[in-house]
């Protein structure tokens, strides 16, 4: 069952303004609305936990990724139902891409039991050395704070709310706080529920992992911008990660970003029948799904397919300008 609202330090909370989600079939859903003063609550939870979560041992970040991979393979039936009704996704898709995301979850705990990544690093004292001694030096990668992560909107399980960048937050031992897509707010609320069973389970502090919903620029900007936070991972599309790319560069923190926005790629199609679900021409007006309206095709070699204003015969030969983005969504 769908909350609906902010995951915020444990506890789910609501919004006086709410938004709805745009379904291939079925009724909407609601959903609470994100502010800047959620951003502010959940950072600062994910700061409290940070002193905790961030001296955890390996095995206990360990066992909480591999019991976060559990509780969503236990959500899988609901997942993939809300997932389909969003985003248009045939199950086969979605069920696989389940199954990456667990696989990365459990992929980490593995990698980070072995302690490899930590690279340490010691140099012994030299007390007799001229002109000066060394001291002892010791050296080993640490955590760094509370990560913000946005989900994406063409992998509502594997780059977001529990994907790739979480994944490895987590099991570096930094809190979470989570933007969720507007495009797929379900999934990510179920994805959600997951996380904080499993967060219970394991007995650790609840701003370990916080999501805000919402489809507010002034959120995604209030978490870039946020003193408190030390790194975030990005994907999205070109207009959102040039937004991104300016909040980074304002923010107070100048945190470490890793980005990936804006890709298209060129279809070629023997017949101009598309399938209903993946695109309409534009004088049947805008399809509810917001998927649909930004993509042509599941992953045609690229991670982001947008669909193009050019469509042409296969018998016309394609023009160098297939090269260049005509795309403003990903």
């Amino acid at each position: 069952m769908l909350k609906g609202n902010h995951l915020i330090a444990g506890e789910w909370v609501g919004s006086d303004a709410t938004f709805a989600n745009e379904p291939v079939s079925g009724t909407p859903d609601s959903f609470a609305a994100g502010t800047p003063d959620h951003v502010a609550r959940a950072v600062q939870a994910g700061e409290e936990a940070f002193w905790s979560y961030g001296w955890s041992t390996r095995a206990e970040r360990a066992a909480f990724l591999r019991r976060i991979a559990d509780e969503i393979e236990s959500r899988g039936a609901a997942i993939t139902a809300q997932g389909q009704k969003e985003t248009g996704l045939p199950a086969a898709r979605l069920e696989g891409e389940r199954g990456r995301t667990t696989g990365q979850l459990r992929l980490f705990a593995d990698h980070i039991e072995k302690g490899d990544y930590l690279d340490r690093r010691h140099d012994p004292a030299l007390p007799d050395r001229q002109p000066l001694p060394r001291p002892d030096l010791r050296l080993m990668q640490r955590p760094v704070g509370p990560v913000a992560v946005f989900g994406a909107s063409n992998f509502p399980l594997a780059f977001s709310t529990a994907g790739g960048d979480t994944a490895s937050a987590l099991a570096a031992g930094c809190p979470v706080v989570v933007k969720g897509h507007p495009a797929h707010p379900g999934v990510s609320d179920l994805v959600a529920q997951a996380i904080d069973a499993a967060r219970r389970v394991c007995g650790l502090h609840p701003g370990v992992f916080s999501q805000i919903l919402g489809q507010s620029h002034g959120v995604g900007q209030a978490l870039v911008q946020h003193p408190l936070i030390r790194a975030v991972g990005f994907t999205g599309s070109l207009a959102g990660g040039g937004r991104f790319s300016i909040y980074a560069r304002r923010g107070p923190s100048r945190s470490r970003s890793s980005a990936s926005w804006g890709r298209s790629t060129p279809s070629s199609f023997s017949t101009m029948r598309w399938p209903v679900a993946a695109a309409r021409s534009p004088k049947a007006g805008p399809p509810r799904s917001r998927w649909a309206r930004g993509s042509s095709a599941q992953i045609p070699a690229s991670s982001c397919c947008a669909r193009g204003r050019r469509q042409r015969p296969l018998w016309r030969p394609l023009e160098p300008r297939w090269r260049r983005s005509e795309c403003r969504r990903c």
